[in-house]
């Protein structure tokens, strides 16, 4: 009996390990520079890079709703249209690829030059978007712009880990989703506007302006910093690196093989469009090298003096639990997520602007959730009750989503049941990112962080590609059966194009015929999340119980011992916290001078005193 309760005690309410080899002490100058900077981070600088990096979030949330409009008219200008998937793939190739490299930018070069880059790559992206005057230009141009802008929206999950503590770290990763409150109301009338009364070129156009101009006031901020720790003697290692330190530090074969996996991985399962894909030659070749590169990439990490991801981390129990289970929920949500806007316009009658309106819903309540969950978490402290709460929430949801998928049901009951399941996927998100975060030292937050979303596109993947198998060979079926009145060729019809649903008139037999079929296939679509999620809430139960107010004491000693041992640890002096994670302390600030001038010395001083 009694080893029975220890091994309860095992899986379900294990000890918090914290993702830590104190034989590493090598850290990337871009964290380096970065602990510094905290160091002379002001209250009203810290403000103002937080506004700035608002109206960034909010720029890209609404060139997100608004750029996939634009692609139908630009394609169809160079008389391409029927490249929309194979651009689909060169974006999602880009998703993939370009959040490990943007997070070894920031650890190596800095966070200033990371997001510099960024920008830069997004602007240029737009203006050739604009410029294009031939379609292999315009699909160039997705590579720039894409890989900029997961490029800024992942700065900000960076910027939001550096600058605050764990225990409200929950609200401020969360915050750059707030745009996503208005955003997609806004979206419509301004691709409205832009298509009726200038052309698709003014629509992308407009954001190689916007852009740039709301990313100055953070990047300034940013540069000011740096400029100002070069005058306080804050040294950081830059003057004394070279060529190939810095290539030592990026870790090129672990990003390739990282990255590379991936992208093999996900190009094979895009590309595979049938059962006959799988046997073609390229195809298995992806298939086979992908997951073989991923294999090998752990043991890798093992081998340079900067990994990646080094192997302790990867092997913690928290890490591996939270990317599992991200990528569990990725899968399940894209189950059915997949072809839920074609299920509302055909099964429940909606306009496209109704049906883009209903699914903002679940949009809307995971932003609301995830700023309730960092409430709990700051008053608290405990993150694993937000989590489970938030993984049965969302199985209430999904089983609610079933219930309510039928015709009969009015559709206001449906809303609300993605309202529920809305809210349990707010609360588990942004909560596992904050959990995995406080296992490890600072100095492998970005690239913790890169993995755990990157583990999240893999579900994103993995879901889209068995939603579209169960599709293609199901609703065919379906429609023979439902629907005897279709030819085969309109039953083709009808399953690989929604106009030729939509035709026929709501309440007619034969659109409620297409509808019985629809619903039969997306009643299948549904069983294997819920069966899914199921495994979430018992996979969240064996999440350790992380207090973040002792694990931030933790990971500030132990950044502070290893990072940079001459700065005194938050036990030896007393150090003012801003509340935000951001210490300010004038002891530090004279150690860490040194050799500095007594001009240099009393500016410190003064800044201190504005803090």
């Amino acid at each position: 009996m009694q080893s029975f309760k220890h091994y309860l005690q095992v899986v379900f309410n294990p000890q918090v390990e914290r993702a830590h080899d104190e034989d590493d002490t090598n850290v990337t100058d871009g964290v380096k520079e970065m602990e510094h900077l905290n160091k002379i981070f002001s209250k009203t600088e810290l403000v103002f890079a937080w506004c700035s990096l608002l109206l960034v979030s909010v720029c890209i949330a609404l060139e997100s709703q608004t750029v996939n409009v634009y692609s139908t008219f630009a394609t169809s200008h160079f008389n391409e249209l029927s490249l929309l998937s194979a651009l689909a793939v060169v974006k999602s190739v880009m998703y993939t690829a370009s959040r490990p490299t943007v997070a070894k930018l920031a650890d190596v070069l800095g966070r200033f030059e990371a997001l510099v880059i960024s920008v830069v790559f997004f602007t240029v992206g737009f203006i050739m978007l604009a410029a294009c005057q031939n379609i292999g230009t315009y699909f160039a141009a997705h590579i720039f712009y894409v890989s900029g802008q997961v490029g800024i929206q992942f700065m900000e999950q960076v910027f939001a880990a550096d600058t605050s503590s764990l225990k409200n770290r929950m609200f401020f990763v969360s915050l750059p989703n707030f745009a996503y409150l208005f955003a997609p109301w806004i979206a419509a009338p301004i691709t409205n506007a832009i298509t009726k009364h200038s052309t698709w070129r003014w629509g992308y156009g407009m954001w190689c302006i916007v852009m740039p101009v709301v990313a100055i006031p953070v990047c300034g901020i940013m540069l000011r910093l740096k400029f100002k720790a070069r005058r306080l003697g804050l040294e950081y290692g830059k003057s004394v690196r070279n060529f190939k330190e810095t290539m030592r530090q990026f870790d090129f074969i672990g990003l390739i093989l990282f990255t590379g996996g991936l992208t093999l991985l996900f190009l094979a399962v895009t590309l595979a469009t049938g059962p006959k894909s799988w046997s073609q030659a390229h195809i298995l070749a992806m298939i086979v090298i992908g997951p073989i590169l991923l294999v090998v990439f752990p043991f890798w990490e093992m081998v340079p003096k900067y990994p990646f991801m080094p192997f302790y981390i990867i092997k913690n129990r928290t890490m591996f639990t939270c990317c599992f289970l991200i990528c569990c929920y990725s899968i399940a949500y894209f189950l059915y997520g997949t072809y839920y806007m074609p299920w509302l316009m055909v099964c429940k009658n909606l306009s496209v602007t109704a049906a883009t309106n209903t699914s903002v819903c679940f949009v809307v309540a995971s932003t609301v959730s995830s700023f309730v969950g960092a409430a709990y978490t700051k008053l608290t402290n405990k993150v694993k009750p937000v989590v489970c709460a938030g993984a049965a929430i969302y199985l209430l949801g999904l089983g609610l989503t079933y219930h309510y998928r039928q015709p009969h049901h009015h559709l206001g009951q449906f809303i609300v049941a993605q309202c529920v399941e809305g809210v349990g996927s707010g609360m588990m998100q942004m909560p596992m990112l904050v959990m995995l975060q406080s296992v490890v030292s600072h100095k492998n937050v970005v690239s913790s962080t890169a993995i755990y979303l990157s583990i999240m596109t893999v579900g994103t993947i993995i879901g889209e590609a068995i939603a579209g198998s169960m599709y293609r060979q199901s609703y065919p079926k379906q429609l023979a059966i439902f629907a005897p009145f279709l030819t085969p060729a309109q039953n083709h019809l009808v399953a690989n194009n929604i106009g030729a649903a939509l035709k026929y008139k709501w309440q007619t037999p034969e659109r409620m015929m297409i509808v019985t079929a629809f619903n039969d296939v997306y009643r299948r679509m549904l069983y294997p999340p819920i069966i899914v999620a199921s495994f979430i809430f018992v996979g969240t139960l064996t999440l350790p119980d992380v207090n973040v107010s002792l694990m931030d004491d933790a990971q500030n000693n132990t950044d502070g011992e290893n990072a940079m041992p001459h700065i005194k640890g938050d036990s030896e002096s007393e150090s003012m916290d801003d509340g935000m994670g951001v210490h300010h302390d004038p002891e530090d600030i004279e150690a860490l001078a040194g050799t500095t001038s007594s001009e240099e010395a009393s500016f410190g001083a003064e800044e201190e005193k504005k803090i």
